[in-house]
C-alpha cells in the first residue's frame, strides 16, 4: 500500500468517493502590477506603430 503525505482526504457524494483537498487552490494568483506593465508595453507598441507609419509615409 502506497502512503502519501498529503493534506487531502476522501468525501462520498452521490455514491461516489471524491478526493478533496483540505485548502482550496487557486489556479491563478491576481498580479496587480501585471496590468500596468501590460498596458504600458501596449501603448509602446502603438507609439512605435504609429512613428513607423509617419516616418515612411
Amino acid at each position: 500500500m502506497t502512503q502519501t503525505n498529503s493534506d487531502d482526504h476522501r468525501v462520498v457524494e452521490d455514491g461516489e468517493v471524491v478526493v478533496k483537498a483540505d485548502t482550496e487552490e487557486r489556479q491563478a494568483v491576481e498580479v496587480r502590477p501585471m496590468r500596468y506593465v501590460l498596458g504600458i508595453g501596449l501603448l509602446l507598441v502603438i507609439i512605435g506603430m504609429a512613428v513607423s507609419y509617419v516616418s515612411f509615409t
